[in-house]
């Protein structure tokens, strides 16, 4: 996870990149461990030794009891160092390639080039890589990681660090300053002011990871400072509403169908370069179908437990392809978007005037449908046929009763082809022929329109029952060696293929496709839709033929398997190769990060979520000289499995001023109190924070304001938001000393509750020792109400939207004080959020 600015679906699930570390500590905190990664780092005596006395400190601390349950961290479970390169790099391109991916989709090289100063990057225990702009070079700006300062700028760093918080401040303090690694250390000169941001992006990509990072700030009289911390080749067919697309093809705004069996929107794609490992999949399911995708991909994948017999029960992960083996399994989502019609209306062209006709959704129509899908065909003069063998007279009969049943047809033609011994039973109605021409028109642009691909499954069963009728058989050979049955139904249309596919999938059957070229030139290719194995029995009962459970006293068995949300495939073949600069496609999708390839659940390379809990614990200290100003602008987006515990602290001397700018989503629990000493008369200080919690997520966040001067002021302004049974807490404290005199203080706590599930609180300490001050506090608690949402309903916006616009103009506040290219961001993790809390 990344401690900046991402869209909320890159944390939703898990994904991390190929652990290649060039050393990984061994679980658990002891003294060989501190000295073994201060020696690593070939760190001055000095450091060593606070690192040592530190560990002593955390040894004897307690953990917290109040704020937020910490009970579940263990301690002994993590790995306190990992070291994933063996250099820092000076440029873009000497980045690994698995690191450097990661950062990318980050959108990280752009943003260096359009408008950052400098940019550090950190990769779990260590900064990978960092820049800065040649000009701030120029004027002497510092900004590095820490550990290149304490090599380069030990007298700097030994003048102040630990000097703002001690390792004896609190129990995370005390482990951060023994474990400590990477961060940022800045420095601007007097009187130098950096007028766009510098920025740092960390990321836990480890199971069972500490980051620890060390920041150090101090900007110079006068000075001024922003600090923020911060795929598939083409042709891969994409199950879009309402069609397959090729993934090159997929624009923002399309609708896609997600692992979890439902259509979301796209929201941003992209196509990059590639160089790297690519991995050629294929699977039993759909031998046709080439999955080519890049190394890092995530697939919902399923272990094979036993190499004689499908697994009893298949339990998923998020996987990459260099992990996969020959008969494992993939995922196939089955489609649970449902949307019954009782008629649906059809738009045709008729005697120069488009008219619309009203057509009803039975299941008589669907297995016309499916009649037409086979043996139907239209011309342009206005008749609509259907062509059967000459003995299928069973189903002239049934065609003609269903035309009669749904359109009320009167009058047949029957038209005898004795070359070919088949019949076609024609109605010449022009009317009839436009509206199933929208079905097409020959037999390779056949398919289903997308709202009988979402009518219920008895409707569905019926349009099965007529195409299998048309254009389907039932194969059984037997020799000596074995046995072979199948249904079978053959279209030259691909698409129509897979869309029956996809629809036996949903009546509980897992069928395959084949396909087979024609040898001879211009005849089209055949795709065959198979049924064997057990699933033989079940379409047997559908199509009205019956299949005996058994051959030979064995029950039948299937290589795939099937449960009610996926459909499991073994995977048939997997290749690698190396390739140089190719395209590759990616895209994001709103509430879900996934969508279906191929046929297949793949995710879009977001970050890891893993079962056991990673720990964030860092330690930010901050000098403000005189006159100086310094914004620190946090927005935090940590997977739901990290406890996110961070001390956050600022010395402003006289006329200083200290901006904390904190947004908190995603953790499953954060402890965060930004504060500033204001020391020098006239100083300033203030915080803007945000908490957004939700299911499983305690966010108890806050700030805290000591007034050490006369005539210092303070702001703090906090905005919380729970739902779906979230919790959060707003934590501060007010001191004001004894000859403080003058001295101002604004606190505003409002939450936002969302249903009745979540809850939120509000510990306001406030310790006055001086008379002659002016204090305010205001605190509220609201809920989202009936007439705010049909207001804003009434107005065209839908139920998502109008929540999504309350909760915005709830924290605007906090969002306007952040750089535009952030509160963009920001504003759109907080509506992809409020589409969660509504279901």
């Amino acid at each position: 996870m990344a401690n900046g600015v991402l869209s909320v679906g890159d944390y939703k699930y898990g994904f991390s990149v190929p652990q290649k570390p060039v050393f990984r500590a061994k679980k658990g905190l002891s003294r060989r461990i501190v000295e073994e990664i201060s020696w690593l780092k070939n760190e001055p005596s000095w450091m060593r030794q606070k690192r040592l006395r530190a560990l002593e400190i955390f040894l004897a601390k307690k953990m917290p009891t109040w704020g937020a349950d910490l009970s579940e961290i263990n301690f002994d479970e993590i790995y306190y160092y990992i070291k994933p390169t063996s250099k820092k790099s000076k440029t873009w391109d000497e980045v690994p390639a698995e690191i450097k991916y990661t950062f990318e989709r980050l959108g990280i090289p752009e943003a260096e080039r359009k408008f950052l100063a400098g940019v550090e990057l950190q990769f779990d225990s260590e900064t990978v890589y960092g820049s800065i702009k040649k000009n701030w070079e120029d004027k002497g700006v510092i900004f590095c990681d820490t550990d290149t300062a304490l090599q380069k700028y030990p007298e700097i760093v030994a003048k102040y660090f630990g000097t703002i918080i001690p390792a004896a401040d609190n129990k995370f303090a005390s482990l951060n300053s023994a474990v400590w690694s990477g961060g940022s250390f800045v420095w601007v000169p007097k009187g130098i002011k950096v007028d766009i941001p510098l920025q740092a992006y960390f990321r836990i990509n480890a199971n069972q990871m500490g980051q620890f990072e060390r920041t150090l700030i101090i900007a110079e009289e006068g000075s001024e400072v922003c600090y923020i911390e911060g795929c598939f080749t083409k042709d891969a067919k994409i199950w879009t509403n309402p069609d397959y697309k090729p993934i090159e093809e997929v624009k923002v705004g399309d609708k896609v169908l997600t692992h979890n069996g439902r259509y979301k929107t796209v929201y941003h794609t992209q196509v990059r370069p590639y160089k790297g490992n690519l991995y050629t999949i294929q699977i039993y399911s759909d031998p046709t179908a080439k999955i080519e995708v890049t190394d890092e991909h995530p697939f919902l994948y399923v272990k094979r437990t036993r190499r004689n017999e499908r697994n009893k029960r298949f339990k998923k992960v998020w996987l990459t392809p260099k992990d996969f083996e020959k008969g494992d399994y993939l995922a196939i989502p089955i489609n649970k978007a449902v949307k019954p019609q009782g008629s649906y209306q059809f738009e045709v062209k008729f005697k120069g005037q488009n008219i619309k006709i009203d057509v009803p959704s039975t299941k008589e129509f669907f297995r016309l449908v499916g009649y037409y899908l086979a043996e139907g065909s239209v011309a342009e003069r206005g008749y609509l046929s259907f062509s059967f063998g000459i003995h299928e007279k069973e189903y002239v009969k049934d065609v003609k009763g269903l035309l009669r049943k749904v359109f009320g047809v009167k009058k047949f033609y029957d038209m005898v082809h004795k070359t070919n011994h088949g019949i076609s039973v024609v109605v010449a109605s022009a009317k009839l022929a436009r509206i199933f021409k929208q079905f097409g028109t020959s037999a390779s642009t056949k398919k289903i329109p997308q709202w009988m691909m979402l009518e219920d499954t008895e409707k569905q069963k019926e349009l099965v029952v007529g195409f299998y009728r048309g254009d389907g058989n039932y194969y059984n050979k037997q020799n000596k060696w074995s046995l072979k049955e199948l249904f079978r139904i053959n279209t030259t249309s691909e698409i129509l293929a897979r869309q029956v596919k996809d629809t036996l999938l949903r009546l509980g059957i897992v069928a395959f496709i084949n396909k087979r070229p024609r040898k001879k030139e211009g005849r089209q290719t055949i795709y065959t839709v198979g049924i064997g194995g057990e699933f033989m029995v079940r379409f047997g009962e559908i199509v009205g033929t019956k299949i005996k459970e058994r051959i030979n006293g064995h029950k039948r068995g299937s290589l795939f398997g099937i449960d009610k949300s996926f459909a499991y495939v073994p995977i048939k073949n997997i290749r690698k190769k190396f390739v140089e600069d190719i395209p590759v496609y990616n895209f994001s999708v709103e509430d879900d990060e996934s969508y279906v390839a191929n046929s297949v659940a793949v995710h879009n390379c977001t970050s890891p979520t893993y079962t056991t809990d990673s720990l964030h614990a860092a330690v930010v200290e901050i000098i403000v000289c005189p006159c100086a100003k310094v914004q620190y602008i946090t927005v935090q987006n940590w997977s739901s499995n990290v406890y996110n515990l961070v001390t956050k602290r600022a010395f402003v001397q006289a006329e200083g001023e200290m901006l904390w700018i904190d947004a908190n989503l995603g953790s499953k629990v954060t402890m965060k109190y930004p504060s500033f000493y204001l020391k020098g008369p006239k100083s300033k200080g203030e915080t803007l924070s945000l908490a957004v919690a939700g299911a499983g997520q305690h966010q108890d966040a806050g700030s805290k304001a000591f007034h050490l001067a006369p005539e210092t002021s303070s702001v703090i302004t906090s905005k919380s938001v729970s739902y779906n049974g979230g919790r959060t807490s707003y934590r501060g404290l007010v001191k004001v000393v004894k000859n403080a005199e003058k001295s101002k203080s604004h606190v505003v706590c409002d939450a936002l509750i969302l249903d009745e599930a979540s809850r939120s609180d509000t510990y306001p300490t406030m310790e006055i020792d001086e008379d002659n001050v002016s204090i305010a506090h205001e605190a509220s608690v609201a809920k989202i109400s009936g007439e705010q949402l049909f207001y804003l309903q009434s107005r065209g916006l839908t139920e998502a939207e109008a929540r999504s616009a309350i909760v915005n103009g709830f924290i605007s506040p906090i969002v306007k004080q952040i750089p535009l290219e952030y509160a963009v961001e920001l504003n759109r993790l907080i509506a992809l959020e409020m589409e969660n809390a509504i279901g």
